[in-house]
């Protein structure tokens, strides 16, 4: 089976550079014009969902029927540093505050949760989605379908995001029916209406 992942449209907190995490923050106004003016690259018979509104509001705007709210896709649980921008963090905690939360998997910021309990839920997710027929859609967070590239390429996450992965498209993934995952498809446009 496949399923195609999506980001949720822009929020007023992506424009200002702020940490969303599991903060729930609408669409802006711009973000719900934007997501009303594309559809999904893939038809898809399941269509999972974040509980958090902007992935809501998201699937809602790209009139995406039948929605299914899994808690495994929520944006990793970013803690303390939830509604601050890269600069406040550094200036409030410290120039090597990321260094100090860890490097690849191992990041886990204070209050938070690690990378490798994100990368955990969205493997639990993607073994428990590939026993039923079907493919699907997932609408989701950066975080997520950072996850999701990570388990089906293998990237140690040490380095910057790999600039094969353009998150403002459709990732789509082969998964097989253990549920592990491969590329299918790099960066599907999403469809102007």
């Amino acid at each position: 089976m496949k399923i195609a992942f999506l980001r949720h449209g822009p929020t007023d907190w992506n424009a200002q550079g702020r940490i969303q995490g599991h903060t729930d923050i609408p669409l802006s106004e711009k973000g719900l014009e934007k997501m009303r003016s594309l559809r999904a690259p893939v038809a898809a018979a399941r269509v999972f969902v974040s509980p958090l509104l902007r992935a809501r509001q998201t699937a809602q705007a790209m009139a995406l029927e039948s929605q299914l709210l899994d808690d495994r896709l929520k944006e990793q649980h970013w803690g303390d540093w939830e509604g601050l921008s890269r600069a406040q963090i550094l200036e409030r905690d410290g120039k090597d505050a990321f260094i100090r939360a860890g490097l690849g998997a191992l990041f886990c910021p204070p209050g938070g949760e690690s990378t490798q309990a994100l990368n955990d839920r969205v493997a639990s997710f993607l073994k428990d989605i590939a026993v039923e027929d079907g493919d699907a859609i997932a609408i989701a967070h950066l975080g997520v379908l950072r996850a999701a590239y990570t388990l089906a390429t293998g990237w140690d996450m040490l380095t910057p995001m790999p600039k094969e992965l353009d998150v403002s498209r459709a990732l789509i993934l082969e998964l097989d029916s253990q549920g592990s995952p491969s590329i299918a498809t790099l960066n599907v446009a999403l469809i102007p209406v």
